[in-house]
């Protein structure tokens, strides 16, 4: 069953995984679906059944979806007011109640009822040991300090709300089993469509595009003024990046075909397990170009060995060189005295957009980010997997990747957090999936962050040059 992807929507929530759940609760709040947005503000699995983070986490949040759920029932309750700390009973013309059941497999819910108040007031019960209670005799009850969650069912409910026993009986029976979130309400129009790209002057036509890839595969170190015949780009990222993906999608833009030249796909562990070295040809003369990539093995938690990285930032690992075992000057090829040709002259980060709020990822990309910046070594970020984490916008039409709102969010968030230059260095690409060819936007992008690896790697190899000529031109001032 097809659903809709709600990632730009749900903030945190593990109870609100589907769009059928969000087209329910945008329908007890009559609103469209597309316009809600819910981030989880509290959530027993996290904090337990805790009076005082519940306050802390929630007081003064403006509206709130309180939602139970057990055994795939879902219970909960609306406040279009804020909690607070102080004891006293609020008036809330606009809070509900309701329940719906959903099919975790199927993903979508199979009932649903909703109870209005009838109103009589005193809809919401604030007090600084209780979690939020609906209803002057509990119509729902969620937790209290020193009592059982879901357990304070009171004879004689239905007092501020249109509900029936079977409500909380239900809850009730099996609270040992239930968890609660508390979500706030807001709406998504923050994070549509910009009407001005927030990155101007991008190569999106047709003639453009076709520039930016001349340049980036005619490319010649030795044009540029540079003492090395080849460009050596690192790919480095975590297991599932994308990083073999953008090799093959490269490689399929210089065939004008798709190719599967490297192993990519879903799995638990890295396809690569090797350090790897690509070559790729022209698109219309088949001439090598003057820059190749390396593709190194996706970090785990286990099968890397981080201070590996480097070897073969240095230069010293051949390829092919097995990176799942153990690396040391007596490995086979190792290079004790690589040269500048050897070295990598510019280190690329692949992140997925859904890792950037990944703490461990983003903890794993500094330890590898500080390689680089002890040998003074440019690194980017090519932020991939775009179209998934932005599909109402991005997934239609790549041409409106400057347009989205959320990926200028996660960008602004990545300039405070990967550790680059700002966000000139964090360069949005896409890999071929659904497509059966390169399209002009897809080369595009992925040209364009190539051109930016390719000026940055120039930088660098210019500011070697100029580094080696300046300490041997103080050895032999010392000498003399």
């Amino acid at each position: 069953m097809h659903t809709r992807n709600i990632s730009r929507q749900v903030i945190g929530s593990n109870l609100v995984q589907s769009s059928s759940q969000v087209n329910v609760l945008a329908g007890f709040l009559n609103v469209p679906p597309q316009k809600l947005k819910l981030t989880m503000l509290f959530s027993s699995a996290v904090s337990g059944w805790n009076p005082s983070q519940f306050h802390a986490s929630c007081d003064q949040k403006g509206a709130t979806i309180t939602l139970v759920s057990c055994r795939q029932q879902y219970y909960g309750g609306f406040a279009s007011i804020s909690w607070t700390s102080q004891t006293q009973w609020l008036t809330d013309s606009k809070a509900f109640l309701f329940r719906f059941k959903y099919d975790s497999t199927q993903k979508r819910v199979t009932a649903e009822e909703k109870f209005d108040s009838n109103g009589t007031g005193n809809h919401l019960l604030s007090r600084p040991n209780y979690g939020p209670v609906f209803g002057y005799k509990h119509d729902l009850f969620t937790f209290g300090e020193g009592q059982t969650p879901l357990s304070d069912v009171r004879a004689g409910g239905n007092t501020s709300f249109n509900v029936s026993s079977l409500f909380y009986n239900n809850m009730a029976r099996n609270a040992g089993e239930a968890t609660l979130e508390v979500l706030q309400v807001g709406t998504a129009d923050g994070l549509e469509e910009l009407e001005q790209p927030w990155l101007s002057g991008f190569p999106w036509s047709q003639e453009d595009a076709k520039k930016v890839q001349e340049k980036v595969f005619q490319y010649d170190p030795k044009q540029a003024g540079l003492s090395v015949p080849i460009i050596n780009i690192l790919l480095c990222g975590g297991v599932g990046a994308g990083k073999s993906s953008i090799v093959s999608t490269i490689d399929s833009i210089c065939q004008s075909r798709i190719s599967r030249r490297a192993p990519h796909g879903q799995g638990t562990g890295s396809l690569t397990r090797m350090l790897r070295k690509y070559t790729f040809v022209q698109p219309e003369t088949k001439k090598p170009v003057k820059w190749q990539m390396w593709d190194s093995m996706g970090w785990g938690v286990d099968d890397y060995k981080r201070g590996e990285l480097g070897f073969i930032l240095d230069g010293n690992l051949p390829n092919k060189c097995d990176l799942a075992g153990s690396i040391s000057t007596r490995t086979e090829g190792f290079k004790v005295q690589p040269s500048l040709q050897d070295r990598v002259h510019c280190m690329v980060l692949v992140v997925p957009c859904n890792a950037a709020s990944d703490e461990a990822y983003m903890a794993r990309l500094h330890e590898m980010r500080q390689f680089a910046r002890d040998r003074e070594l440019p690194t980017l970020v090519f932020l991939s997997k775009i179209d998934t984490y932005d599909p109402d916008v991005i997934g239609n039409d790549l041409a409106k990747t400057y347009h989205s709102s959320r990926l200028l969010h996660l960008v602004e968030e990545l300039e405070e957090t990967a550790g680059v230059g700002g966000r000139k260095d964090i360069l949005p690409v896409k890999s071929l999936s659904n497509e059966m060819g390169p399209t002009t936007e897809l080369s595009a992008l992925m040209c364009k962050a190539l051109e930016q690896a390719l000026y940055a790697a120039e930088d660098y190899v210019t500011e070697y040059g100029d580094r080696i000529a300046c300490n041997i031109t103080s050895e032999l001032s010392d000498s003399m």
